[in-house]
C-alpha cells in the first residue's frame, strides 16, 4: 500500500501543521512508502484529491490530515472525478471533529495513524448524495447537511472577526455557543415540506432542519443517536418552532444530544429523502455554506471504502 497525504496545514488554527510534523517523525523511522501533498488555499484539496484520482496506481491510499471540511473537500474530488474509488482514510485536525467521532478516530494523531497503518481491509461506509432540484446542483455530505438554525449559527461563526482568536486558544465550543444563543433569537420559523411515502408532510413552523449520516454535529452534539455511517440510510430531523416554551425545551434537548425526544421533533428515515423550503434559508453541508436561499434537495446514499480500522466501541 502507497499512501498519498493530502495536508491542511491551516486546519483547526495550525492543528494540521502540528499534526503533519508528529506523523513525519513517526514516519521517519518506518518502512512505509509514501508521498505528500499540501493545500495552499480553499478548494485546493479537492483539485488535489481529484488528480490523485485520475492518476494514481492500484493500491493507493489517500489520507487526509485536517479538519472536516478539509475531509469533505477531498472526497468532493474524489467521487466528482468519476474515477475507479481511491480509498481514503482520515488523521482529524480541525475544530470540530465530527467524522472522527461518527467513525470512531482518534484524535491523537499517531494514534490515528497506527489505525491506518494497522488496517488490512476496506471498509465501507454511507456518503449522502444531494441534488438541488431547481439548479441541477449536485454534491456530497459526510457528516450532515443542516438548514435553519444550526445552520445560521454555522454563518454567524464562520464570519465571526473572533472566530480564529477563540479556536487558537481552544475556545471554539464558546463561540459556538454565544452564536446559538444569538441564533435562538434571530431565526425565524420557515416552511417544510417533506415527502414521505407518496404524501408530502407540511410543517409551517420549521426551526431546525438536519440530514445527519452519523449521529454528530457542532464539535459533539448528538443529533440523531440512531444513525451510523456504516448503514445505508439517512436520518432528517425537522423541529418545530411552535411556542418559546416549546422551542426551549427542544434546543435544550438538542444541547444535550437528546432532541429526537422532543415532541416539536420529526424523524424520517430512508435510503432516499425529499424535501423543500421555499424561503431563504442559511445552509450548511458539513460546516461548509451554500448560500442563504430556498432549497428543493433530494438526497441519496452511495457507499465509498475507507482504508482504516475504527476504534473499539
Amino acid at each position: 500500500m502507497r499512501y498519498l497525504f493530502l495536508i491542511n496545514p491551516h486546519s483547526g488554527s495550525g492543528k494540521g501543521l502540528a499534526a503533519w510534523q508528529k506523523v513525519h517523525r513517526y514516519l521517519a523511522g518506518q518502512q512505509v512508502d509514501y508521498q505528500t501533498v499540501v493545500s495552499k488555499y480553499p478548494g485546493h484539496p479537492r483539485e488535489l484529491a481529484a488528480a490523485c484520482a485520475d492518476c494514481r496506481p492500484r493500491g493507493d491510499c489517500l489520507v487526509v490530515i485536517g479538519g472536516d471540511g478539509t475531509l469533505h473537500e477531498a472526497l468532493t474530488g474524489l467521487i466528482m472525478s468519476g474515477s475507479r474509488p481511491c480509498p481514503i482514510a482520515y488523521i482529524p485536525a480541525g475544530t470540530g471533529n465530527d467524522f472522527a467521532r461518527g467513525y470512531r478516530i482518534s484524535t491523537d494523531p499517531l494514534e490515528a495513524l497506527r489505525q491506518i497503518l494497522n488496517n488490512r481491509r476496506s471498509h465501507p461506509i454511507n456518503v449522502g448524495r444531494y441534488r438541488e432540484l431547481s439548479t441541477g446542483q449536485t454534491g456530497i455530505f459526510l457528516n450532515n447537511f443542516g438548514i435553519g438554525f444550526d445552520a445560521a449559527i454555522v454563518h454567524a461563526t464562520n464570519h465571526s472577526r473572533a472566530k480564529e482568536w477563540l479556536n487558537h486558544h481552544h475556545l471554539g465550543t464558546f463561540a459556538y455557543v454565544s452564536k446559538a444563543l444569538h441564533a435562538l433569537f434571530t431565526q425565524p420559523a420557515f416552511t417544510v415540506r417533506v415527502a414521505d411515502g407518496g404524501k408530502e408532510v407540511v410543517f409551517p413552523r420549521g426551526f431546525l432542519l438536519i440530514a445527519s449520516n452519523h449521529p454528530y454535529i457542532g464539535g459533539g452534539i448528538c443529533v440523531a443517536p440512531d444513525q451510523r455511517i456504516t448503514e445505508r440510510q439517512l436520518e432528517l430531523v425537522v423541529v418545530e418552532k411552535r411556542g418559546w416554551l416549546s422551542l426551549l425545551g427542544a434546543m435544550l434537548a438538542f444541547a444535550c444530544g437528546r432532541i429526537t425526544t422532543s415532541s416539536a421533533a420529526h424523524v424520517f428515515r430512508g435510503e432516499q429523502l425529499r424535501y423543500r423550503i421555499q424561503s431563504a434559508q442559511y445552509g450548511q453541508v458539513d460546516g461548509e455554506e451554500p448560500g442563504r436561499r430556498a432549497f428543493d434537495l433530494e438526497l441519496a446514499c452511495q457507499e465509498y471504502p475507507v482504508w482504516q480500522e475504527p476504534l473499539a466501541k
